[in-house]
């Protein structure tokens, strides 16, 4: 039963949920508007934009020692300060760490740092200012509710129904010795935001939980089915929420009969103390199970989510590319839910966001880094943002707002169109993840295409997908191993593999006729390989939001893992 003052403080949350959700989109399309005029003279302000970095950090000491304060045009910039990698930076940010010398790169407060997964070898410690968080902040909740607030009045006649959401990752909160946050952006911003956390996300706490604290999936999901009125899911990759769709289809009976009985289940793998901050806001709620089991029990096609949610406004997920799959299967049970495709960027940065539901293009950001680009036809040409050509790939280099100068992200990008001066751009590859022992230049675009006939054409599930490279051999030849579900063996579609490729690469073809590349093999991997090396890399400590798919074997310590685990069914 619940009592008068319980009830007094739901109706409080709801109300406070209700003004912050429509104050966020006011701010969001405030946002919004903000990225389109930067699209008018985008070269000029980007270039304003550099100025003001070299003005700030001409005292720091990387600004001494490259002349911040002689620079006084770009050609005087390219001139001082060379193009970098992050190896260039490793004995600074170590004093910075261990010698608490934070004036090394840049002088503003240093806020925390971004600890990159380690994935593709050692872990590396980025810097944060609050100017980097700020930008986070303000090209991803805001505007995605902004967005999804002028689709429902373009295609319902209603703007969004403000509701809490659904926060598809957890918090990793690591700390250096110094007391330094060492996570992810998404965990300074939540540490700084954790105040509103209550009313626009279902959790109702001012700190998100911690993978040692609680299962994740469970914890979302069950806060999450409680509130009917949840109107959006945020995830960062579109691989996390497919997991925890899944996750939902084969655990729902236990979570709904947590909330009919306010109690928590031993799949939640909360500890002690998680579990006693759990149970005092948690009640029994018939109600509610019995309106989620009567739905659960109809199935799971793809319009559970709204059957669950009626007012589901909208997701917001990194969901193309190598996590298109990913999002097919999030297609399963959404339906026609639009999708926000969110952000591109790293660790050292934020690019480009997306600035209309269903996009998979993004709007480069033009106050976020200073941009030049290397044509991938012509690496000896360095460009401004308003020199790209429509249908042309670039490697981009960033100068950020927290000590990276002339950086190699090692992504490349393809340039879509322009707004005004500004690019929409697609990501295409990385550097580090191009299958090119050719030349032939073989992505990952090209490869998750392939995958994705093979399951068409085996009629199976969800393919999670590496590619190793067999040199022992003449002519090379690459391995593609393939996870999947049901177990089926899937080596009798490696000549159809090489098939598809040949028409997804014209110069895979081509080197494939001239016999300096073999038929593809495909292998089997066992069940949860992949889950498997999430959980090494979360245990190595990198956040749940940072593991991706690995999709190339392109370090000894993955070759290892994953060729270990090849089953012959």
């Amino acid at each position: 039963m619940i009592d008068r003052s319980q009830k007094e403080g739901r109706h409080l949350r709801d109300l406070l949920t209700y003004l912050i959700i429509k104050a966020m989109i006011i701010k969001g399309n405030m946002d919004l508007n903000r990225l389109w005029r930067n699209t008018r003279d985008a070269r000029k302000k980007n270039e304003k934009l550099l100025f003001e970095i070299l003005r700030k950090n001409r005292d720091c000491a990387f600004g001494k020692a490259h002349h911040f304060d002689e620079i006084k045009s770009l050609e005087d910039y390219r001139r001082n300060v060379p193009l970098s990698v992050f190896s260039d930076y490793e004995e600074d940010i170590d004093r910075m760490i261990n010698n608490n010398e934070e004036d090394r790169l840049f002088s503003a407060p240093l806020v925390g740092y971004a600890r990159t997964s380690g994935s593709t070898g050692a872990v590396k410690y980025i810097p944060l200012t609050q100017s980097e968080v700020d930008i986070y902040t303000s090209n991803t909740l805001t505007i995605m509710m902004a967005l999804a607030d002028r689709y429902q009045r373009e295609k319902h006649g209603h703007g969004l129904r403000p509701g809490r959401g659904m926060y598809g990752a957890n918090s990793m909160e690591q700390f250096l010795p110094n007391g330094r946050l060492c996570s992810n952006i998404a965990d300074v911003a939540a540490l700084q935001l954790g105040f509103i956390y209550p009313y626009i996300i279902n959790i109702p706490f001012k700190k998100l939980f911690k993978i040692n604290e609680a299962l994740p999936n469970y914890v979302n999901l069950r806060f999450a089915l409680e509130d009917p009125n949840t109107s959006y899911i945020f995830a960062i990759f579109s691989s996390n929420l497919s997991e925890a769709l899944n996750y939902l289809k084969q655990n729902w009976p236990i979570l709904v009969e947590d909330i009919e009985k306010g109690t928590i289940s031993e799949i939640s793998m909360t500890d002690e103390a998680t579990r006693a901050k759990l149970m005092k806001v948690i009640r029994p709620n018939p109600q509610r199970a019995n309106e989620l089991r009567k739905e659960f029990e109809k199935g799971f096609d793809d319009t559970i989510i709204r059957r669950i949610w009626p007012n589901m406004a909208v997701i917001c997920t990194i969901g193309n590319g190598i996590f298109a799959p990913f999002t097919k299967d999030i297609r399963t049970y959404a339906g026609d839910v639009p999708i926000d495709y969110l952000i591109y960027g790293a660790s050292e940065g934020l690019f480009a966001t997306a600035d209309a539901l269903e996009s998979e293009k993004r709007l480069l950001i033009v106050n976020s880094c200073f941009y030049e680009f290397i044509p991938q036809d012509d690496e000896t040409k360095i460009c401004t943002i308003d020199e790209l050509e429509p249908g042309k790939e670039y490697e981009i280099i960033i100068t950020n707002q927290a000590g990276l100068y002339r950086y190699h992200c090692g992504d490349v990008i393809k340039v879509d169109s322009y707004m005004n001066e500004c690019p929409y751009i697609l990501f295409s590859y990385r550097k580090g993840h191009l299958l090119s022992v050719t030349g032939e230049k073989t992505t990952e675009d090209h490869m998750t295409a392939v995958v994705e006939r093979i399951r068409e054409k085996a009629g199976c599930g969800n393919l999670n997908w590496a590619v190793s490279i067999n040199t022992n051999e003449f002519p090379t030849r690459y391995i593609l191993l393939l996870e999947n579900d049901q177990g089926l063996d899937l080596r009798e579609y490696s000549e159809f593999a090489t098939e598809e490729l040949k028409k997804e690469n014209p110069r895979y073809a081509d080197m494939f006729a001239y016999k300096l590349l073999g038929n593809m093999e495909i292998r089997n991997l066992k069940k949860g390989t992949n889950e498997e090396w999430k959980q090494l890399m979360i245990s190595k400590g990198a956040s749940l939001s940072q593991v991706k798919p690995v999709t190339v074997l392109d370090t000894e310590e993955k070759e290892q893992f994953f060729l270990s685990r090849v089953v012959s069914k």
